[in-house]
This record gives C-alpha cells, structure tokens and sequence, in this order.
C-alpha cells in the first residue's frame, strides 16, 4: 500500500511538473469563498432542504435556491405580501444558482419540484376531457351566434340583446403545463393568458439564456418583461392585430447554469442597467464534488420530504381567489405585525446607510435599494408555507437574514464571473502563439502578425502582460536576436 501511494505521489508530482498553470477567466481577483448558507433562516423550509441536501450531497445553496423557487411558485399564487409603506408585492422570485457540471442539479431540481410534477400529471389527466368539453361548447356557441346574427332582422337592438344572451366566447384550456425549462417570453404571457401562474424552472439554464429569449433581438423585450412580472405589473402588449390585457399573473424564475453561462446574464449590461440583476437573487456555492461519499437511504429525511410535498401539493391543488370578472390571481395579502414591522424599518435604515459612497453595498446598489422587497418576499414565503396569514418577527428576520446572503453573493461573485475583454484577448493571444513553430516572439511580431484584436502596441502588451503574470510565458533577455535582429522585448513560451 505504501509503495502503491509513493508511486502515485511521484506520478502526481511528474505530472504536475509538466503541466503549466490553468489560464483562468476570473484572473484579476481570486473569488473569496462563500459565507455559510444561512439554513437556519429556513425555517420550517431547513427539513426538506436538508433531506434534499443529504441525499445528493449537493451544495446547500443550490437544495435552499430549489426549495425555495418551488415554494414561491406555490405561495404567489395564494398569497402576496404588504410591505409597510411600501405597498403589495407578489411573492414571485429569479434565483440563478451557477454550479459547474456534475454538481447533481437535475436531481436536486426534480426532488424540489416533484409537487408542481404532481400538479402537472393531474392537469394533463384532465386535459383531454376540458378539450372535448371546450370543443363542444365552442360549436354550441358559434351556432347560438349564427342565430344571434339574425335576428339582426328585427333591429339592432334586438340583434345586440340576441348576442349579449349567447354571452362569452368559452376559453380553451389551457395545456397541463406550470413550468418550462426554455422558450421564448411570448410564449410564456401566452401561456399566463391561458392560465394565471408559470414558471421557468431549468436545471440547465443554458436552454433558456443561450435560447432565443436571450438573444440580440429579444434580450431586452425579455429582461423588461421579467421585471414587469416580478413588480406584479399587469400584462400589457400590443401586437398587429391583437392587443393583450392581463391582471394578476404571476411567474417565477429558477435556473441553475455553469459559470460561463452566467457570464451571459452578469456580463450584460442591459441587465444591469434595467434592474433585471436587482431582482435576482444570485449564487455560486462552494463545490462539493470529490466529497461525496456512498450514503445509504436516510428514511426520516424522506418523512420531511414527504411532508414537503403534501404540503405544497395542497397549495397546489387548492382553488386560487380570482379577481372579480376576471381570471387572474387576487392573492390574499400577507401583512407584518408590529414587532415585525419595527424589525423591517431598523433593517431598511440599516441598508439605506449601506449604499452610502464607500460603504457595503455601494457596488451593489441596485440589489441593495429591493433588499427590503427581498427579505420581505422570503419572510411571506416562509409564512405561507407555515400556513400563517401574518409575518411576525422571527420569519422577517429570516426572511433578511437570507436576503443579506444574498447580497454578500452579489457582491463575491459578480465581477468574478462577468466576462473581461482583456484576459479574452489574453487567452486568444496564448491559443495563437501556442501554434506558432517557434515558442518565442518579439512584441513587433506580436501586434502585426498575432490575433486581429491585439493589432495595437498597447493591447498586445496588456495581453502579454496577463500572460506573464500568469507563468505562461517569460521574458527573454534584452537583444536576444529573433527574426534576423536584436529585440529589446521578446518572450518564449514556458515549457
């Protein structure tokens, strides 16, 4: 055994020795590890994210931002909450949980959403008899209009009382579908005209950010819309022909994504600018692969996942409150005790000094200025799911004290995972000069022959300088003669 190791170790160490250093993105920072996921903030949600998190050993982070997607899917469409002075918010939320591949999300993705699964299967046993009932009442009504249409003889008057008497053209039903991994954001209002409350949940966010929904010609009308939905907003679109008004919809956002598919969504301007990232809530849990060791089957964790999903089932299958003449939500407003309510103010002023010049959040202060909104929507969350119908102290504590992780992630995260034109010219320039028949180069070869971006003195020397700085290449030294002459800057490839 001992020997085995010696030679695994000398393997290891030759092996090692061989290997230059990886070119990394985040390169003008190291990205500090996370604060410990908050899972005492939880609350009555910490059971069936721990059994969650014990049977896949994936990154807490990523079992809470699962957990509580499909939670908030399942509150909003009951309940909203009553910010004091603030007014009513729905309890939609977007998490974007980045977590590299082979981090188990698809299997903590299905555990969390097995309820909305389960609603789903019992719409889609439905469905074909509400299609045959939807046919038949459709060709009842187009005749009842066909013999409303003449009596048109007998004056409009009694042509219009005919009409008003077939009443409203019945609505087909709407497909047994409450979530979707991809698609395009006019395919998820028609899929909210047709029934008041979706989802984007995707365990491989990629198919919705590298979708059309992102793309250059839909990116923005996409990211406005999102916000728009988060506010609560009504839905309005006109379009050749077609105009849309809808009132309570409600639509939550779940993906988790590699990071360079991060890198789509935080390196955007746009959505900066437009306030998509502020209503966010973003994290990149620390990995836990190469620590997941065989685990036999913990059956008292699957009592509180069993728990879980009756309890959201029951939400799930309970009747929503309809606005009046209308069918879209009017969910019951959650509001705030007093103790509550002086725990939001000291919370909001304690912020407020935050986004200051040179204070906390100051680099984050469009996710700092909706933190109140955030602890908020997590307290009535956490609310909703006890079966309470007020926030008390302890659960808009919570509810901070996860909004406060997340803005430490925010502000960990955001420049790391952003994509950065230099250190991309940098990597262009390494893979160039790796193909070159000789490892060493001269700066003047460097700007007129290398990568078309790095045709500048000024931008080739960043470029180089990032790669020295990083041990790809060395300086070799003054007047080493290269392409028949003595050059006072060159460098060679290390071995």
């Amino acid at each position: 055994m001992n020997h085995f190791n010696a030679e695994q170790i000398a393997r290891d160490a030759a092996a090692k020795a061989s290997t230059p250093p990886e070119l990394k993105r985040p390169l003008r920072r190291e990205t500090p590890p996370p604060d410990p996921y908050p899972m005492a903030a939880l609350l009555d949600l910490r059971a069936p994210v721990e059994a969650i998190q014990r049977r896949t050993q994936a990154p807490q982070a990523l079992c809470g931002a699962s957990v509580l997607a499909a939670t908030s899917f399942a509150s909003s469409i009951h309940h909203d909450v009553e910010i004091p002075a603030v007014g009513t918010r729905p309890l939609v939320t977007a998490f974007l949980t980045i977590a590299q591949s082979g981090e188990r999300k698809t299997t903590v993705d299905l555990l969390a959403s097995l309820p909305i699964r389960r609603a789903e299967a019992a719409l889609a046993a439905r469905y074909e008899a509400d299609q045959t009932t939807y046919g038949q009442n459709k060709e009842a009504f187009d005749a009842a209009r066909i013999e409303a249409r003449k009596a048109a003889k007998d004056g409009r008057r009694a042509a219009e009382q005919a009409l008003a008497d077939v009443g409203s053209e019945p609505k087909a039903p709407a497909p047994p579908m409450l979530t979707a991994e991809e698609g395009t954001i006019e395919g998820l209002i028609n899929l909210l005209t047709l029934r008041p409350y979706a989802a984007i949940f995707s365990a491989e966010g990629g198919m919705f950010l590298g979708g059309h929904a992102m793309s250059e010609d839909a990116a923005v009308r996409t990211m406005t819309t999102l916000n728009s939905i988060w506010d609560g907003s009504p839905i309005k679109r006109l379009r050749a022909g077609k105009s849309t008004f809808a009132q309570g919809r409600r639509a939550s956002l779940s993906l988790a994504v590699q990071r360079s598919v991060a890198a789509i969504l935080l390196g955007n301007a746009s959505a900066r600018d437009n306030g998509l990232l502020a209503r966010m809530l973003i994290a990149e849990p620390e990995s836990t692969i190469g620590t997941r060791m065989w685990r036999e089957r913990e059956p008292d964790f699957d009592q509180f996942l069993d728990d879980y999903n009756d309890r959201l089932g029951d939400m799930l299958a309970k009747p929503p409150r309809l606005l009046e003449g209308s069918d879209g939500l009017d969910p019951e407003p959650l509001g705030f005790n007093v103790a509550a309510e002086r725990r939001l103010i000291a919370f909001h002023d304690a912020t407020e000094r935050d986004l200051a010049d040179g204070r906390r959040y100051a680099p984050i202060r469009g996710f700092g200025a909706k933190m109140v909104e955030h602890a908020a929507r997590l307290a009535g969350i956490l609310a909703a799911y006890a079966g309470r119908d007020i926030i008390d102290a302890e659960t808009f504590d919570a509810g901070a004290e996860l909004a406060g992780w997340y803005a430490g992630e925010q502000l960990r995260i955001g420049e790391a995972v952003a994509p950065d034109p230099e250190f991309d010219a940098a990597q262009e320039l390494l893979d160039w000069w790796q193909a070159q028949p000789d490892p060493r180069l001269h700066l003047t070869a460097l700007y007129k022959s290398g990568p078309n971006r790095l045709r500048k003195a000024e931008d080739a020397k960043r470029a180089v300088a990032i790669l020295e700085g990083h041990n790809w290449i060395e300086r070799l030294p003054a007047g080493t003669v290269l392409d028949g002459s003595p050059r006072r800057e060159a460098w060679g490839l290390v071995p």
